[in-house]
Order: structure tokens, then C-alpha cells, then sequence
């Protein structure tokens, strides 16, 4: 039997399922039918909370509509980012959005509590790194403020989940090899474009989108210095070349003395009319692909964690760190977009920057050979 509640309280009662259910009467239809709004939980506490929340925004005028499902919103706002990003970032959003959707599709967007998405983090924990959850936390912060934007919940539950640093995950997609692993990685990776150009990441700190875009004529015949101005991008599953991540990202990179020689390597072995075409169709390669052979090579060395591509670039920074070469100069052989400095370090000149990479070279026990 239903438990009579006080004034706005409506009855609550447990139904078969074990789940708790609340009804109420607010007010009445348009045709003069008795307005019934339903809530249920798993225990009778959160039946009565979502009542009082319920009386709470009303009262403040917040339009809910406790219909609507976590899916159709978030496409709602999938349309909405529709021409406010790039394209390839947009078509980016795809493969997140469709994750998200599995997960909380059919539940109710205004009955989504942080425990819910906490849930959801730990899940994901087994599968991706600490890195691609903070994606799946921001583009929730995102779909939740779109619905507080424009009433629908009062409170963004994604703001008040959990702290995604820190957290422990199966790898770290910021991680760096150690110098034994780089001295393995140099020894043993395979003696071809595959194993070269992991070597000339490791050496320039290039992102995978830009060696992927590389043209024979981006390397100085010498191989001592690497232009990059493109990058490969991913929309709607179709590789496409476009500009580098930033304006800082259009640079020269000083190539080491001792990754020279892979630098030539890769300019007079790679394809055209990009040096990572796929010949089999004269296509760009894409970053997926690049990422599957790297994976499967790497696979094959023991003593070597399994890190991603982008790790052969923190790598390199982490390397010049340590040899002390200067954050700004650094942040210009990266091509970082953000950093807090004068405009000074913008002018530094290349030859500067060839300096800064010669300590590379220089012979400490655990460097490579």
C-alpha cells in the first residue's frame, strides 16, 4: 500500500521490481486531466529527494523535462557544436560521443547523479587511458552545461564526478620511455620506414599527424633539419591533410647528429607524394593505421612498456628537460600552442635551436649509442 506523504510529497511506494516508485499531482493538463508526474530510485530516500528537487525547480522556474533521454540530448548538443569547431575536431567527436551514448543512452538525462558517472570512469579504466577519460569528462561537463543553458537540470552532474588526475589507469598516454628503454628501442626496432621513423620521433619530438604528412622535400637533403607546415586529420573516418595543430605548430626542427641518419633514411625510402602514402591506393596514411603497425612492432620488443606514439614525443621534451635546455626554447622545437612567456622566445633563431639539440648528443650513461 501506498505511504501518504505531506502536502507536495505526493505517495511512494516499492513495486515489484524491488525499485521505488513516487507519484505525484501537479496541477492539470490543457485538457483538464489530473497532471501525474512519476519518480522511482532504487531506495526510498532518493524517490523523496528527487520529489524535493523536483518542487525546487519548479520553483525556479527551470523547465524540465523528465522525458528527455541522456542520448537525444547529447545529439541535440552534437548539432549544436555543428561549425563552432573544426572539422576533423568535430568528426573527432564522433567516436566519444558514440561510447557516452552506449553507456547512458536510455537513461534519463535529469536523473544522471556523479555516482553515475563515476561509475562510468571506472569502467572505462580497463580499457583507456587516463588521458581519453578526461576527454569523456570534459565533453559530459559540456552536454550538461548545454542542458543548464537552456533549463533542463539545475545542477551539472559531470562538475561534481571525480578527479580523473591522479587516478590510477592501466597506462598513461603522457608517460615517457626511460633510458634503457630508449636504448633498447634504438638498438632493436626494425631497420625500416616503420622502425626509422619511430627513431626520428623519438629524435624531433614530431606529433604522429605530422610525420604522417611529411613530403621528401620537408627534410633538408642533409637531414639535419625537418619543416613542418601540414598534418594529417581524421574526418568522418577519412584521413585529410590541414594545417598543424597551432600557428606555433608551422616550424623547423633541428634534427641531432645521431638521428640523422634515420632522418635520411625515411626521405629517400618513403613513398610519394608523401612519404607515408599507401601505395597500395595513393592515399594518405592515417593515424590509426600508423598506430597499428607501431603497436605491433613495439609488441615485439621485451623490455619495452607499451606506449603509445605520442610518448616519443614527451619523450624528447622529457630528454631536454633533463639536459636543462630552456622551457621556452623547447616549447618552440615542440610547436606548443600554450605557453606563458615573453614574445622573445618566438624570434630565437635556428641556430639557437640547433645548439639546444646537440645536447642530445652528448654521451651519459643509459644515452643510446
Amino acid at each position: 500500500m501506498a505511504n501518504k506523504r505531506g502536502k507536495g510529497e505526493g505517495s511512494i511506494k516499492r513495486i515489484k521490481s524491488g525499485q521505488w516508485r513516487g507519484l505525484l499531482m501537479d496541477g492539470y493538463t490543457d485538457e483538464g486531466k489530473r497532471n501525474m508526474v512519476s519518480f522511482s530510485a532504487p531506495t526510498k530516500a532518493e524517490v523523496m529527494q528527487q520529489i524535493r528537487q523536483y518542487w525546487i525547480e519548479k520553483e525556479n522556474h527551470i523547465h524540465i523535462d523528465r522525458k528527455i533521454l541522456f542520448k537525444d540530448w547529447a545529439e541535440e548538443w552534437y548539432d549544436d557544436m555543428k561549425g563552432q569547431v573544426e572539422e576533423s575536431t568535430y568528426s573527432g567527436y564522433r567516436y566519444t560521443l558514440n561510447i557516452l551514448e552506449e553507456y547512458f543512452g536510455k537513461m534519463k538525462l535529469v536523473d544522471i547523479i556523479p555516482l553515475d558517472i563515476n561509475k562510468f570512469y571506472r569502467k572505462m579504466m580497463d580499457d583507456y587511458s587516463e588521458s581519453y577519460i578526461r576527454k569523456f569528462r570534459t565533453m559530459l561537463i559540456q552536454i550538461f552545461d548545454f542542458a543548464d543553458d537552456n533549463g533542463l537540470i539545475s545542477r551539472n552532474p559531470a562538475r561534481h564526478s571525480m578527479s580523473i588526475k591522479g587516478s590510477k589507469f592501466n597506462q598513461n598516454t603522457k608517460d615517457a620511455f626511460n633510458d634503457n628503454e630508449l636504448s633498447i628501442l634504438m638498438k632493436e626496432l626494425p631497420e625500416d620506414m616503420l622502425g626509422n621513423s619511430i627513431r626520428l620521433m623519438l629524435g624531433t619530438g614530431m606529433r604522429t599527424q605530422e610525420l604522417l604528412a611529411l613530403t621528401k622535400d620537408d627534410i633538408a637533403p642533409d637531414g639535419s633539419t625537418i619543416r613542418i607546415n601540414k598534418a594529417v586529420k581524421t574526418v568522418n573516418g577519412i584521413s585529410k591533410l590541414g594545417p598543424p595543430k597551432n600557428k606555433r605548430s608551422n616550424r623547423i626542427i633541428p634534427v641531432p647528429d645521431k638521428y640523422i641518419p634515420y632522418a635520411l633514411y625515411v626521405r629517400e625510402h618513403g613513398s610519394q607524394p608523401f612519404l607515408w602514402t599507401l601505395s597500395y591506393k595513393r592515399a594518405l596514411c592515417g593515424v590509426g593505421t600508423f598506430r597499428r603497425k607501431y603497436k605491433r612492432v613495439l609488441a615485439k620488443i621485451e623490455g619495452v612498456r607499451l606506449l603509445n606514439p605520442h610518448c616519443c614525443r614527451h619523450t624528447y621534451i622529457t630528454r631536454l628537460q633533463a639536459k636543462g635546455v630552456p622551457m621556452e626554447t623547447i616549447a618552440r622545437l615542440a610547436g606548443h600552442g600554450k605557453i606563458e612567456t615573453t614574445d622573445v622566445y618566438l624570434h630565437t633563431s635556428l641556430d639557437t635551436l640547433a645548439k639546444a639539440v646537440e645536447k642530445l648528443n652528448d654521451a651519459e650513461e643509459g644515452d643510446v649509442a
